[in-house]
């Protein structure tokens, strides 16, 4: 790896812990103004709507800029949209009555969320224009595990920060870790055409395209949609409820089980790191392999009642889950030309998003139906299906592999 993808790494580094910390600080805040659960959680639903609605608008500022410059002009503007919040949220909540109030701290997090959505989207996409091909494993478990850490550090510290520090201060704290990613990419240095014209690699639909109609792509989509639908296994209320209900246990155990599965996701990111050449050799191998372990494992999950032995399963699913979407994400990134990369990202950032909210609105209604042991067997099931549905993909493969040209990346 050279500079230019450390610099692109410290600075999401940034940028992902400020985001952790504003989101929470965000949601104290509007909870401390109105005493309401819902208008805290709305806050984190407001943010998804808007970066949701930047992965449709994506395609359209590639035509504009290249990749590098779409990263570093919204990383500026969530800085600068951050930095205007958190100076003026103190004056502006003694000077405006409650709902405008509320108004101008929700209408800030969508202008944040839109840019934010951008700046992740096009880093995402930028990522593999740094690196070689046989080193995107490697790369893919770098980022992967400095953004599981620095998410678990900025929710576990966020709430001790506030506390201490107040609203208006750790706002302005992250606005400093933005301006601190700004500056680490004034040292990337990348070279890239800009390709002016609407042309069809750029237009709105080129990414959707090509993920529905490449063999390949299609098989690692509908994989994505069916563990997707699934995802909504370990939402926060669904956690809860199997803490209390079926492992008998209080509110504690709901953050012990959070902390043990990004302590897993940590160690997975590090393993993967260590097997990055044989994982390079083996993605779609790794990626059944991820899928059909996070299965059984979450079997296990559902039919055990003893607290520390769903500790431990859930530490070493983590695993399983980084080896799964590592391979998926390198597998993506070799199969998908540079050109295509940046619309096909977007789409599927697009296709997370949604199926986040299908499987929040799934699981909820499993749980509700059947309890919150079913949850967890109806995802062991899904993520068999997919692990399943990765053989065909395997086959495809091979048969690529034999009559075409090396990766279209490369």
């Amino acid at each position: 790896m050279n500079r230019s993808f450390y610099s692109l790494l410290s600075s999401r580094s940034f940028a992902n812990l400020a985001g952790s910390l504003y989101m929470m600080t965000l949601i104290a805040a509007v909870y401390q103004l109105t005493g309401s659960a819902a208008f805290a959680g709305a806050v984190s639903f407001v943010r998804s709507i808007a970066v949701l609605s930047s992965s449709f608008s994506l395609p359209f500022w590639y035509t504009k800029l290249t990749v590098a410059n779409v990263t570093r002009l919204f990383l500026l503007l969530q800085c600068a949209l951050s930095g205007l919040v958190a100076f003026s949220l103190a004056p502006l909540s003694s000077i405006l009555p409650a709902p405008a109030f509320l108004g101008y701290a929700f209408g800030g997090i969508v202008l944040i969320g839109y840019v934010e959505g951008c700046a992740s989207a096009a880093a995402n996409a930028l990522y593999p224009r740094l690196v070689e091909e046989d080193k995107r494993v490697q790369a893919n478990s770098l980022v992967s595990t400095s953004m599981q850490m620095l998410s678990l550090l900025g929710w576990t510290a966020g709430g001790i920060l506030v506390a201490k520090l107040g609203h208006s201060l750790v706002l302005q704290l992250s606005s400093g870790l933005l301006l601190l990613g700004c500056l680490f990419l004034v040292r990337l240095s990348h070279q890239e055409q800009i390709e002016r014209k609407a042309t069809a690699s750029r237009s709105m639909l080129a990414g959707w395209t090509f993920l529905f109609t490449h063999p390949q792509m299609r098989i690692i989509t509908w994989m994505d949609i069916i563990e997707g639908i699934a995802g909504g296994i370990w939402i926060g209320g669904v956690t809860l409820v199997f803490a209390q209900e079926v492992l008998q246990k209080d509110e504690a155990w709901w953050g012990y089980i959070n902390a043990a599965y990004y302590a897993g996701t940590i160690i997975g990111g590090l393993i993967t790191l260590k097997l990055s050449a044989l994982i390079h050799r083996h993605l779609v191998s790794a990626i059944i392999v991820g899928s059909f372990g996070v299965s059984l494992f979450a079997y296990g999950y559902a039919f055990n009642t003893q607290a520390f032995i769903a500790l431990a399963i859930v530490l070493l699913m983590g695993p399983l889950y980084q080896l799964r979407d590592i391979a998926q994400r390198t597998y993506v990134q070799q199969y998908t030309p540079l050109a295509e990369q940046p619309s096909v990202f977007a789409a599927q950032s697009t296709i997370t998003y949604v199926l986040f909210g299908v499987s929040v609105l799934f699981a909820g209604t499993v749980a509700d139906m059947w309890g919150p042991q079913a949850v967890y067997i109806v995802g062991g099931t899904m993520y068999l299906l997919s692990a399943s549905t990765g053989f065909i993909l395997k086959k495809k493969h091979a048969a690529a592999e034999g009559h075409e040209s090396p990766p279209l990346s490369s």
